[in-house]
This record gives C-alpha cells, sequence and structure tokens, in this order.
C-alpha cells in the first residue's frame, strides 16, 4: 500500500502514548494523519492530575528502558521536546509490617546488601536470582522484544536464531514464584520477587517465570522519572505530533467502517475516506474475546501532605499473605490486607509540588469489574481511609503530624470510561508458560486496521506501548 508512494491518508483513533507514537511515526513517512481523542486530553492512561499547585501522575509512574524512550523522541526529530529523564538510584523502598526493609538500588552491591540485612545469606541468593533474570532475558526476552512480526512464526523465527539455548529456557520457564524460590529462602524476598507479575496485571503463582527479565531491566538500565511526570511525556508527543502537521481532534470520539471497498473513519464512521486505521485501544472487544480472562485493576488515591516530605520516590507496603491476597484477587473480590504502593515524586522532581508540599500516588490492585462486588463508591471510601492509616503506620516519624488531604481517587470504573475493559488496566492476562505470546495481533481482522497499545504486542508499560505504535505504523507502511 504505502511502500511505493509512502503517502496516502491514515486515521489514528485514540490519543494514548501508542496512538501518539504511531502518529508520529507515520507522519514522519510523509503520510496525511488525522488523530481522534474521545477526550479533551491526550495520554491514554498517562494523564495527570494539576490541583492548588500538586501535579501527580493518574496513571503510570515509572519508568524503565530509557534507551526506547529517547529514541522515540529521536525517531520524530523531537529530541529537544523530550522531557529530562531522572534516574532513581534508590528504585523502590520495600517495607513490611514487622520492621523489615529492604532497598532495591540502581547499584547491585548495595542491593544485596540490603538483602543480607533484611535476613542474612540472602545477599548471595538474590545475586543467583538477578543472574537468571538476566539469562531469561537473552535468551527469551531479546526476541520477543525484537522488531519484526507479531504472528507465532516470526516468533519461532528469532528464538530459533538465539539458538537451542533459548528454546529450552522457553520450555523450562515455570512461574515467577517457582523461580523466585528456586533461588531464595526468604519469604520477603520471594514476596519482592513475584511483585514483578503484577507490572502485567498477573499473579506471581501464575505468570510465567519470563516476567523476572523486569527485575533485571530495572537493575541493568535503571528506573527513571520524567521531569512534569509521565503526563509530561504526552504532552511533549502532542508537540511533536503537531510539528509534524498531524491533524489532532479532541473531543471527538470516532470509529471506523468498510462500505464496499473503501475504509471510512471519523465522528459517527464517515468522515473521512482512508488507507488505514491505527485503533488504540483494548483489542478485546473488537475481536469478540470479552470473555478473556482480564489482568488487574486498581484503586488510585492522590493525596497532599501539607509538608515537603522525607519519603523515597518509590515505596511498596507489603501484604503479610501475597498468596491471600493473590487468592482474593482471582475470586473478583478486593482483598482484606492488600499491598500498597506509594509514588512520591516531589523526592526526585521539585517541581511536582510547591516548596513545603508534597503529592502522594497510593496504588492498591483490584479486581476487575465484575459480578458480585460491593459498590465502588462505598469501597472508594472505606479504602480511603484504610490507605491512610496504613501509610501512618508505615511510614511512622515520617508522616507524624503530617495533614493528608484528598485530592482525588480513581477506581475501576473510571478506568473503564478511558476504554479499559471491565476497568482492567492491561486488558488481556498474559498467565501461564506462553501467555505473553497470545497477546492479541497488531493486524485486526479488518482489512487495514491495526493495534496499539498496551493490549496487543509487545504489551503493557510506557516503553512497550512506544514500541507497539512503532510497530502499528511499521506494518501499515508495509500494507500488512
Amino acid at each position: 500500500m504505502f511502500r511505493e508512494k509512502r503517502a496516502g491518508r491514515v486515521a489514528v483513533i485514540g490519543g494514548g502514548l501508542g496512538g501518539l507514537i504511531a502518529a508520529g511515526e507515520l507522519a514522519r513517512a510523509g503520510v496525511a494523519v488525522t488523530l481522534y481523542e474521545a477526550t479533551n486530553a491526550l495520554g491514554g492512561k498517562a494523564g495527570r492530575l494539576r490541583q492548588d499547585g500538586v501535579t501527580l501522575d493518574t496513571g503510570p509512574t515509572l519508568l524503565t528502558m530509557p534507551k526506547v524512550v529517547a529514541a522515540a523522541f529521536e525517531r520524530l526529530g523531537a529530541t529537544d521536546l523530550m522531557p529530562k529523564l531522572t534516574e532513581l538510584h534508590l528504585q523502590c523502598d520495600y517495607r513490611w509490617r514487622d520492621g523489615g526493609r529492604f532497598e532495591a538500588r540502581r547499584d547491585l552491591a548495595q542491593t544485596l546488601a540490603s538483602a543480607e540485612l533484611l535476613e542474612p545469606g540472602s545477599g548471595a541468593e538474590l545475586h543467583d536470582f538477578y543472574r537468571d533474570a538476566e539469562r531469561i532475558y537473552r535468551q527469551v526476552g531479546v526476541p520477543y522484544f525484537a522488531p519484526g512480526s507479531d504472528a507465532w512464526w516470526s516468533f519461532a523465527g528469532r528464538f530459533a536464531r538465539q539458538g537451542p539455548r533459548a528454546l529450552v529456557t522457553g520450555m523450562q520457564l515455570s512461574t515467577l514464584d517457582a523461580l523466585a524460590r528456586k533461588h531464595l529462602r526468604s519469604e520477603k524476598l520471594v514476596q519482592f520477587a513475584g511483585r514483578y507479575a503484577t507490572y502485567a496485571g498477573a499473579s506471581p503463582f501464575r505468570a510465567s517465570a519470563a516476567f523476572a527479565m523486569i527485575a533485571h531491566l530495572e537493575r541493568a538500565e535503571g528506573v527513571f522519572h520524567p521531569e512534569g511526570g509521565m503526563g509530561a511525556l504526552a504532552e511533549a508527543l502532542a508537540r511533536a505530533l503537531r510539528r509534524l502537521g498531524v491533524e489532532l481532534r479532541l473531543g471527538q470520539p470516532a470509529r471506523f467502517e468498510r462500505r464496499g471497498a473503501e475504509l471510512l473513519a471519523g465522528p459517527g464512521g464517515g468522515e473521512q475516506v482512508v488507507d488505514a486505521v491505527v485503533l488504540n485501544a483494548d483489542p478485546l472487544a473488537h475481536l469478540g474475546r470479552e470473555s478473556d480472562a482480564l489482568a488487574l485493576s486498581g484503586f488510585v488515591l492522590l493525596l497532599e501532605a501539607d509538608r515537603r516530605l522525607a519519603l523515597p520516590h518509590h515505596s511498596i507496603l507489603f501484604a503479610d499473605s501475597a498468596r491471600a491476597e493473590h487468592d482474593a484477587l482471582d475470586s473478583g473480590q478486593l482483598p482484606e490486607d492488600p499491598t500498597v504502593y506509594v509514588c512520591h515524586p516531589s523526592a526526585s522532581d521539585a517541581t511536582m509540588s510547591p516548596e513545603g508540599k508534597s503529592g502522594l500516588y497510593v496504588m492498591l490492585n483490584a479486581p476487575p469489574l465484575g459480578a458480585g462486588q460491593p459498590e465502588w463508591s462505598a469501597q472508594g471510601e472505606r479504602l480511603s481511609a484504610w490507605c491512610i492509616e496504613r501509610l501512618r503506620g508505615a511510614f511512622g516519624s515520617e508522616l507524624r503530624g503530617v495533614g493528608l488531604r484528598e485530592l482525588g481517587r480513581r477506581t475501576p470504573h473510571d478506568l473503564q470510561a478511558l476504554g479499559a475493559p471491565r476497568g482492567s488496566i492491561y486488558g488481556f492476562l498474559p498467565e501461564g508458560r506462553l501467555g505473553p505470546f497470545r497477546r492479541p495481533r497488531m493486524k485486526a481482522p479488518a482489512p487495514g486496521v491495526f493495534f496499539a497499545g498496551g493490549g496487543t504486542h509487545p504489551g503493557g508499560g510506557v516503553p512497550l506501548v512506544m514500541l507497539s505504535g512503532q510497530r502499528a505504523a511499521a506494518a501499515v507502511l508495509a500494507g500488512a
């Protein structure tokens, strides 16, 4: 289609990060692009709240694989627009109710020393876990992330080129929990390792050990914060798109339809004839797969503290029992004792709150919406009070005398309103040994229609969503 003339007209429906990247890539190749976004803001789940001088992300808050992000801006000729990325040397502070504490740092020796302080003998065991995580990344992750089609035969070819060890590694992958227990005697560190499954909304007891590669990537490539938050990435991409000539239509829900040989897209489905559509939306409903198992949702509480806090940028307050927590989530219920994630962006970025204040993003995993769940209007009030009590208990002196004011909250209903199926953050649930390879394909059944976003290949998380946008654009340009 575009291979010869490198021009045409494409509609991108949805202004999340995947759609923004796809639109920019196509415009850079000389394609006339119109991007439709149903809301009045770009970024999709990567939204921001700004209130009384406090800025808080309302979606993703952690950035890995910085080279992917930098390369995406470079490909769009927008390096000058990319927000400054600050590396967090203390990547995350993990705490337990009994006073146990573990710090994951960029410096491996410091991380292992922290594990040793947590439980003697754990430093060497954690080193072995990281070494196995790196092996999994080299032999399984590299071919998975490599450019190419997301068809099974393309995956198989990339694995074959890695040699027989990659195939053996892939076939021997157990669950993430089993991999952690292979190396770690400390239940606390098993809980730490299992946390990486929730990056994709999965359970460590059912998700593939392949998710250990995230632990390796954080250690090897670092954890970062973009100045101004994740929402600043979306704003910068929007400026890049305008510079490339992309027509941005905000507040305009759009759809596509076929009339004979013509593909039409726009508000109402028939505004303009296009050569292709990139659909930056979860694919499951479009594929008739609404009954597929879904990844986790979440409850987010946004708080303002009346003084500048000394908390780390990222903290995890673990539940007493990971098994009880995930059993409840798997059954569609909120756990009585959930793990709490806390992001304090002012720890690394003074622009996120005024002097003398801090903002806190607090998140609990929640099941996707379903039958038998209590109303979220009542759940939200209860969880808000519980979270604040949990924070005060975990951080003790750091929050003594500190006033905490709620600025907002996000429930699975809010995520559903952004297009997440039943509020599931990532949609497709990649559980099982081959789970990541069963993601909905980028090419839709309808001719000329392609998916971009966390619900398709290569998966969720800001860098991978950016890759999905690049690859959707490449598929359009190749006439796939």
